[in-house]
């Protein structure tokens, strides 16, 4: 293992050198830990979740420039489009044929005034569903027709800015929002995204839908094949997600359910589905309702142009490479100043910097304040459910009118501010320009780079190729073009700032939040991973951390996950000291304390592999 660190280091930088950076080794995981990679091991069938698999072209992400940063995550965003080893990707024609079923329903929907769609999910998956139904809903009223989508979100409208740990394993939970929701329909299309194929909340939606077929369609949106959904019962449940699966696909075969699980290939940084996963699910959506739409109104729809034509994006996008990173080196500076970075957004653009802003806890074990979003009017563009949480706190006052009065007065310079400017109408007060923090925007127009911006990622638009979608298409559609734009700019924005801060080891977030079940496991895994130890043993020192004790009682022991999750939530560094006490076979007050010796929890984790005993 010590010399494999070494390496680590060693082979990017010889390859860097030769500038070959599709030429970096692979590393390849498996159960007795990290090997070389062998093309042989290309088709073998997969044992964990690929959404949970390691991404051989970023394993040494966490030491590569900026500019490599964003190259690596490129190449890794070209595989949603590609296709990854055997399995069917976005182009098959299964996939295809799946998403113009899905399509067919949904404009029967649409024909029946007691019809309606509902898109669910938790975290990201639940945030996607909500732009979703937002944009499509705002399509039909600006065409004089009844609003039919309607978004679910386990922990509902709170859950778009903060992680709620608890009703994203609660399968009664989703049952229950979903009666709610749909009660007085006769024709629901029911869309239940979860891209590992584990949310409790979204398996009990599902069965529900599958006991009362006289009403409801479901449809499971997510990105490892059936076998690999996750068998781990559901607590207070008596299924695990694999049965649900196995159901479905029954339903499947007498064409009254559907199951579009295209594999996109692991995450840039593992398990990180708000990334791939993400992307993938707002693309599909997005064909699935553009075709609806267009069908709809008599308009011919293309659904192998259009996922093309998000092909093309990825590609214009990736072209700005070096203003991008120049962007990520900026906010990688104020994460290790101890600054913060707010987005500023119009229209949905805001959407898009709330969404990113609010990913980043969980993952990164970032603070609410490190990273927030602000919206052109607040709640008001949102047209969220429940309206107005301003009075819920700080970190639920998102109008651009509450960001200069709480945020502006207290900049500093190594805070970063970033406009997500729709158009050049687009305008903020001048207390920000007179601000010594620093300041950047991405732009759809055409104009001069700002003088008083530290950084401008401008994308053209115009460098998308019109047929055979055609220059109505992208007039009609545009704004979900700038959205993913800003996805992929945002997403590699926080990765890449969180790299250079130090919460990335190799490709695996090792400071991440246990704030779910999903979590809770994934923490279990990493330290497996770097330990060699027994999944039992690795899982009794997440447990040590958590309760901070080396001593378990018998009756923590016995305590659900989920007891365990509401514990850790709050709690900093629980993944990364568990994970050193393994390694080491040290107390837990004494994995702290090394901890505390470095001020960059990667430095640690490295320092510490490398100089055990082997």
């Amino acid at each position: 293992m010590k010399e494999l660190v070494n390496l680590h280091q060693k082979e990017y930088s010889e390859f860097k050198r030769k500038k070959d950076l599709a030429a970096l080794p692979y590393i390849y995981e498996c159960d007795t830990g990290l090997n070389r990679y062998d093309p042989r091991l290309a088709l073998i069938k997969m044992d964990i979740p690929i959404t949970e698999a390691r991404n051989p072209v970023t394993t040494t992400i966490d030491v590569a420039s900026t500019d490599d940063i964003v190259q690596m995550l490129h190449m890794c965003d070209r595989e949603i489009f590609n296709g990854w080893k055997q399995y069917k990707g976005l182009f098959h024609p299964e996939t295809i044929a799946t998403i113009r079923q899905i399509s067919e329903v949904a404009v029967d929907i649409l024909k029946k005034p007691d019809g309606m769609i509902v898109l669910s999910g938790c975290g990201t998956s639940g945030r996607i569903a909500f732009l979703i139904a937002r944009n499509f809903n705002e399509v039909l009223r600006n065409s004089g027709r009844e609003q039919c989508f309607r978004y679910l979100i386990a922990g509902r409208d709170k859950a778009l800015f903060t992680s709620q740990e608890a009703p994203e394993d609660d399968p009664q939970c989703g049952i229950e929002m979903l009666k709610e929701v749909t009660a007085g329909r006769n024709r629901v299309l029911f869309i239940g995204i979860t891209c590992g194929l584990s949310a409790p909340f979204v398996a009990g939606q599902l069965y529900y839908c599958m006991e009362n077929l006289n009403i409801y369609t479901p449809v499971l949106l997510g990105f490892n094949p059936s076998n690999l959904a996750r068998n781990i019962k559901i607590e207070k449940w008596d299924k695990t997600f694999l049965q649900v699966v196995r159901l479905m696909e029954n339903k499947v075969a007498e064409n009254k359910a559907y199951i579009l699980n295209p594999i996109v290939g692991p995450e840039q940084i593992t398990g990180s589905s708000r990334m791939k996963s993400g992307t993938a699910t707002k693309i599909l959506l997005e064909t699935i309702f553009v075709s609806c739409v267009k069908a709809y109104e008599n308009i011919p729809s293309n659904i192998e142009a259009h996922l093309k034509s998000y092909q093309d994006l990825c590609e214009v996008v990736y072209k700005e490479t070096s203003s991008i990173s120049k962007l990520v080196q900026l906010a990688g500076n104020s994460l290790k100043a101890g600054g913060t970075i707010s987005y500023i957004g119009w229209d949905s653009l805001g959407v898009m910097g709330m969404i990113d802003a609010s990913e980043c806890p969980p993952t990164y074990g970032a603070s609410l304040s490190d990273i927030r979003g602000f919206v052109e009017t607040g709640y008001k563009l949102l047209n969220n459910i429940e309206g107005d949480l301003s009075p819920l706190g700080k970190y639920y006052r998102i109008s651009i009118d509450e960001f200069q009065s709480d945020i502006v007065p207290g900049l500093k310079e190594s805070d970063l501010v970033i406009l997500l400017m729709k158009d050049e109408s687009c305008t903020v007060s001048d207390i920000l320009w007179k601000s010594t923090c620093q300041k950047a925007c991405i732009s759809f127009y055409s104009a001069e780079k700002e003088d008083r911006m530290d950084c401008t990622v401008s994308i053209d638009l115009s460098n998308l190729i019109t047929e055979p979608l055609g220059n109505q298409h992208y007039k009609s559609w545009g704004q979900l073009y700038k959205e993913l734009s800003t996805k992929w700019i945002l997403n590699a924005v926080t990765t890449g700032a969180h790299i250079l801060k130090g919460k990335v080891y190799q490709n695996i977030m090792v400071d991440l939040k246990v704030s779910n079940n999903k979590l809770f496991f994934r923490a279990v895994g990493i330290i497996q991973n770097f330990s060699n130890l027994p999944k039992e043993m690795c899982q009794e020192y997440l447990l040590k951390s958590i309760y901070m004790t080396d001593d378990l009682s018998d009756d923590l022991k016995s305590l659900q996950v989920k007891d365990h999750i509401v514990k850790a939530t709050t709690m900093e560094k629980v993944v990364p000291t568990a994970l050193v006490a393994a390694i080491l076979k040290c107390k837990i007050d004494d994995a702290r304390k090394l901890l505390l010796q470095h001020h960059v929890i990667r430095t640690a984790i490295s320092d510490i592999i490398n100089n055990r005993t082997v």
